[in-house]
Order: structure tokens, then sequence, then C-alpha cells
């Protein structure tokens, strides 16, 4: 059952409405986060995604829920995350091969963050491919634990560690450079990824969080806390970056379906729906952590 709100929690949940104000866009994430009994987590058996190029240079594939993206380079391809492992060969590799993508020239894989629904098919692209796999050591920790028995090594398609990534430490492949921002929080070392887009003569700066808590309920009040610290911190980066594109792989607190549609219709000189601004980006993730600030006051940990 939700905990009952208090004069300080209340005050956040004001703060997330003023910030969200009339724009349906904003207000998707203050009624996911905010409104109690909206937060859910991603579905496994969501629809899949209808491959799609959301950029000159970046398209999406996948489950519509857990989202898999391809940046394409001048020397090969960069996937973000790698889906399920029972769908990879036919949703991932089917829907890059769709879109007219060679899944032998996606290099790397970069991780968000180290669960099975991020990294089930990144064993597949080492083994067929060659792909290189990354993410933090933290997280290499999360896909390895300790305990874990020496005949589970490769269940759930667990990649082999090719790469630890690190704030600090850009992935570049050809004409695009990849930066990391560490937001430790869902797990101990979720990524968040800053990168270039093309869209015609134009070129904008997006942010993908990687590591987004759905349901706050199943973590601790410790990690909530640095959780909204995180949040903070790559807000910080998002704004020197100007950053001005929000993607997500779990695209369900976005209206992700909506701009989908939109950019289907786009027509020439239309906005392009994916493309926010840097300011209303900020704004997007300051609303979502103010209703993560207003859960950790009810809790009064």
């Amino acid at each position: 059952m939700p905990r009952p709100d208090t004069p300080q929690s209340i005050a956040h949940l004001d703060a997330a409405k003023k910030l969200a104000g009339t724009d349906p866009w904003l207000l998707s994430p203050y009624n996911f986060y905010c409104v109690p009994g909206n937060a859910r987590g991603n579905n496994a058996t969501a629809p899949e995604l209808e491959p799609v190029r959301l950029f000159d240079n970046v398209y999406a594939v996948g489950n519509s829920e857990t989202t898999v993206y391809a940046i394409t380079t001048s020397q090969g391809i960069i996937l973000i995350d790698s889906g399920y492992t029972d769908r990879v060969e036919t949703v991932v590799v089917a829907g890059l091969k769709k879109l007219g993508l060679d899944p032998a020239s996606v290099k790397y894989v970069l991780l968000g963050h180290g669960h099975a629904d991020h990294f089930g098919g990144a064993r597949y692209f080492q083994d067929h491919y060659g792909t290189k796999v990354g993410t933090t050591a933290a997280d290499w920790a999360v896909i390895y634990p300790a305990n874990l028995p020496a005949d589970q090594a490769t269940v759930q398609g667990r990649p082999k560690p090719d790469l630890v990534l690190a704030e600090g430490q850009p992935v570049t492949l050809g004409d695009v450079t990849v930066t990391p921002i560490a937001i430790p929080g869902h797990t101990p070392g979720s990524l968040a990824f800053i990168f270039p887009v093309k869209d015609g003569r134009q070129t904008h700066v997006a942010g993908l969080f990687g590591g987004t808590i759905l349901t706050a309920d199943r973590i601790t009040t410790p990690g909530l806390k640095q959780y909204v610290e995180s949040i903070a911190r790559y807000l910080e980066t998002a704004k020197r970056m100007r950053v001005d594109v929000e993607l997500q792989n779990h695209p369900i607190f976005d209206l992700t379906p909506d701009r989908l549609a939109r950019l289907k219709n786009r027509k020439a000189g239309e906005p392009h729906p994916f493309m926010v601004g840097t300011e209303p980006y900020v704004t997007f993730w300051s609303v979502v952590s103010e209703c993560i600030q207003a859960e950790i006051v009810r809790r009064g940990d």
C-alpha cells in the first residue's frame, strides 16, 4: 500500500507538478511516478517494437518496453543494450536486417546496466560477430555475482567481459563518440549515454538514461537517495553538453508511442518529435527526481 503523504512529500509533489505544467510530455513522468498506483515495471511480454529509424544515424529495435538502440558510424555500429536472450535472433538481429543494417557490423554493445533484459542478447553478438561488450566494473559484478555457480555462467546470455566502461572514458567508433555518465541507483554501475544524432543537416545531442528506476518500492532508501544524487549529477553534464534529444531503454513514461506515430507522419520542415530542447530535457528528469524525493520523505528513513 502507498505510504501516507506528509507536508514535506507534498511539497515535492507540488514542485513536480509545477515543473510539468501543462506540457503532455512533462506530465507523463509526473503521472507515472507521482500519482500513486501508476508506476510499473516493464512488461517482458509487451509487443515487439516495429523496427524504426529515429535519426539518420540512430535506429530502434527490440521490445516496445525494453528497446535496443543502434548508432551507425563510419566504422560500424554501436548498440545500446541487446534485449532478451530468447529473442535476440528473431527480434534484434531480424530488426537490424529489416532496417538495412548488417548485424555483423556491430562492433560494440554498451550496456545501460547489468540486468538480463539488457545484456541478454550480448553473448549472441560476441559469439557470432566478434562484438565487444562493455559495462562498468560494478555491473560486471552484477552480471557475474560472486555466488554464481560455474555452470550458470552462460545462462541468460551472460556476455564475456570485454570492456570496462567508466565516466570520463568515452567510447569512439569512427566518427561517433559516446560519453558514458555514471548514474548508480538502479544498479551500482548503471550508466547514461550521451551521443550525437543527425537529422538532415542538423546535429543534435541525445541523452539515454540507461538505469531508470521504474518502481521505487523495489529499491532501498539509500538506493533512492543515491539515484536522486545521480540524476542531479547527470543533469549538470546534460546541460554542459546541451542534450536536447530524450531517449529511453524502457520507454513507458515519456510518450514514446505517441512520438513514434508523429515521426512516422512527419512532413518536411516539421520539428523532430524526439528533439525536446535542453531546458525541457532537464525539466523532465527534474520531475522524476521530485517524485522520487517524495517517496523518500514518505519512508521517513
